[in-house]
């Protein structure tokens, strides 16, 4: 899959910016998007009490699909 700050360049769908927007949410149950990073491809989620790294893309399509 590729990174969300490279794929946001081909398509221009604005998905980083999306998941900046979404800091603080809550999503599918127990998960809390806590940060993005600067360049956009990896997120920190609080998952069951425990800060998770994940892949945006993931985060992304969790949370928007």
């Amino acid at each position: 899959m590729l990174d969300l700050s490279i794929q946001d360049k081909f398509d221009g769908l604005g998905k980083v910016d999306e998941l900046r927007n979404a800091i603080g949410e809550n999503y599918l149950g127990n998960n809390e998007l806590l940060n993005v990073s600067k360049n956009g491809n990896r997120c920190i989620v609080l998952r069951d009490n425990q800060k998770v790294s994940e892949p945006s893309w993931l985060t992304w399509n969790r949370m928007f699909s």
